[in-house]
């Protein structure tokens, strides 16, 4: 999943825990995008300031071994498709 995800563009940082972040950098667009990936069936959990300093909110990704490939990628295909229409990627 880390390296799907930064293939696609999105900022993971330096991550090494089944927790990804995607970060985001400001609220409103936190909130969109948890929000579209919500009504997409994708969830995760929004954090904001002051959890993380201003300019670094993220979305929390998780995984655990009983997702499985299908899964997966169709999570990817939903995070590329609402990345791009919130301006993320």
């Amino acid at each position: 999943m880390r390296r799907e995800y930064q293939a696609m563009g999105f900022n993971i940082g330096h991550s090494v825990t089944p927790v990804i972040p995607i970060l985001i950098g400001d609220d409103e667009r936190t909130f969109f995008m948890w929000k579209r990936l919500f009504e997409e069936g994708v969830f995760v959990n929004p954090v904001i300031s002051p959890a993380v300093a201003t300019g670094h909110q993220l979305l929390r990704t998780s995984y655990m071994a009983t997702h499985t490939d299908e899964q997966m990628d169709k999570v990817l295909e939903i995070f590329k498709r609402v990345g791009k229409e919130v301006g993320i990627i």
